[in-house]
């Protein structure tokens, strides 16, 4: 369950195994958060490739994605987007669940992506992909590579009914009649990679957001400096649209405080990144982090900060602002602040970031309640400390964010944990993976190599080195 990075890895892997998958998604595409990054921390690789984009940047050498791309979905994955999980009887090793479809009203096998229903489309509203920094239409497309790469019409409040897009469509892919319907599914096993939600910085009245249009929040920023966002990776300002001179990041907005008393674990990783890449493409910019304490939680992470504070000249403060000011004329922040030596500052940003912390899902206890599963103090899976991948109930699994904040590296490990969980259980059904179609280059005349027994043979070692991209050619020869 949950479509994201962590769904994904897990639905490979099980995949590969030999076992059929369903992978059921709520929303209408897959990507989940990680569709929105444009590039990750520490390599500033880009995150989930997905092709080229509307404005032609984009990997051309996918990792993840290709198994569910539409002319090579892996033939034991079945993707099941815009549904829901109602119940789920049984134990593991024999699992009903009732699923429950909710339409599209675009057929993806026969949507050509002409892009005519959102032309003629009268309708606008904020664009969720991009945080609301652009509109769409009620007829669009949910991200530039979207899986399924499809358009979608939302037939909520919004749309007016006025069939227009229906009479459009060269090949009738439209059917705007499209009722929900449930289905019963058979499964051995359920694995829960349902994700997070970013904490709604409105709540934190003090920092203006809403209010001041240069403050934005950490995902507005992200949007911002992808390539494929609404300004094609230039980070400016929303009052002006001119690039910042000052830049300031609050950390810790939603979390460690006293209605958020975890660490949400990615904040300060991904505040430093932001910064380094607002250094690579704004001459001149200045940058500082206010930060609580500089968490790091993974290999590397230090020296990245470092990195960040030395080569690049990022400041970090440690202190916790109490509230920004506006000035009215210049949409200017101004800030007050006291550093660890006990001194007073006050100081202006053309840009403040507000770095929001990671929370359960919104349908967490929905979730929690159909599938008979236990939530923490905080509205996370509760797993053992000792068994962080299982749940309560036997044959049913958890990975990436939904277990507790963490970051895309963490995730996909325990997504992989999960699906291998999944296997053991499945031990004895585990059938033979119909070949990968993304490795076709281990064909010889159109046959694999015949499969034998390694298992008592010497190990060999083999180091490929991939020459797309620059992270490793800026070390080695490739």
């Amino acid at each position: 369950l949950g479509g994201g990075v962590a769904g994904m890895r897990a639905a490979i892997d099980l995949a590969e195994a030999g076992i059929r998958v369903k992978l059921v998604e709520s929303t209408h595409g897959l990507g989940g958060r990680v569709a929105q990054l444009g590039f990750m921390f520490p390599t500033h690789d880009c995150v989930l490739c997905r092709g080229t984009s509307d404005h032609g940047y984009g990997c051309t050498r996918p990792v993840i994605s290709p198994a569910f791309m539409d002319h090579n979905l892996h033939p034991n994955i079945e993707v099941l987007t815009n549904t829901q999980v109602l119940d789920a009887s049984g134990e593991a090793g024999d699992y009903t669940v009732t699923l429950r479809h909710f339409p599209r009203h675009v057929d993806p096998e026969r949507c050509i992506n002409c892009g005519r229903c959102t032309e003629v489309c009268p309708v606008e509203k904020p664009r969720g992909f991009e945080v609301g920094l652009t509109t769409r239409k009620a007829a669009y497309k949910v991200a530039p590579r979207a899986i399924p790469n499809s358009y979608v019409i939302d037939r909520g409040p919004y749309c007016d009914d006025c069939h227009r897009c229906e009479q459009v469509c060269p090949t009738r892919a439209i059917d705007l009649n499209e009722t929900q319907f449930d289905q019963d599914a058979h499964v051995d096993a359920i694995i829960l990679a349902v994700g997070h939600q970013l904490y709604d910085a409105r709540q934190s009245e003090e920092f203006g957001y809403g209010r001041f249009p240069n403050v934005i929040t950490s995902m507005e920023y992200e949007r911002l400096a992808s390539r494929s966002g609404p300004t094609e990776g230039m980070v400016t300002r929303p009052s002006d649209s001119a690039p910042p001179k000052k830049i300031a990041w609050l950390q810790c907005i939603g979390s460690r405080d006293q209605t958020h008393p975890y660490c949400s674990s990615i904040c300060c990783m991904y505040a430093t990144k932001e910064a380094m890449l607002a250094k690579q493409r704004i001459p001149g910019v200045e940058c500082q982090i206010f930060t609580m304490d500089e968490r790091a939680f993974n290999k590397e992470y230090n020296a990245y900060m470092h990195q960040a504070r030395d080569q690049y000249g990022i400041d970090f403060t440690r202190c916790r602002l109490s509230k920004l000011n506006e000035d009215p004329q210049t949409h200017n922040l101004l800030a007050q602040f006291i550093t660890e030596d006990g001194a007073r500052h006050e100081d202006t940003f053309d840009l403040v970031v507000l770095s929001v912390g990671m929370e359960p899902p919104a349908q967490a206890a929905a979730i929690a309640k159909r599938l008979g599963i236990h939530l923490n103090a905080y509205g996370f899976c509760e797993t053992d400390k000792f068994a962080p991948l299982q749940t309560n109930r036997p044959g049913v699994y958890v990975c990436g964010a939904f277990q507790s904040p963490k970051e895309i590296a963490e995730s996909l490990i325990d997504a992989s944990g999960a699906a291998t969980e999944a296997m053991r259980l499945l031990s004895t059904k585990i059938g033979n993976a119909p070949r990968s179609r993304e490795y076709p280059f281990m064909a010889r005349n159109g046959e694999f190599p015949a499969e034998h027994d390694v298992s008592q043979e010497a190990p060999r070692v083999g180091v490929f080195v991939c020459n797309c991209g620059d992270a490793i050619s800026q070390v080695v020869n490739t």
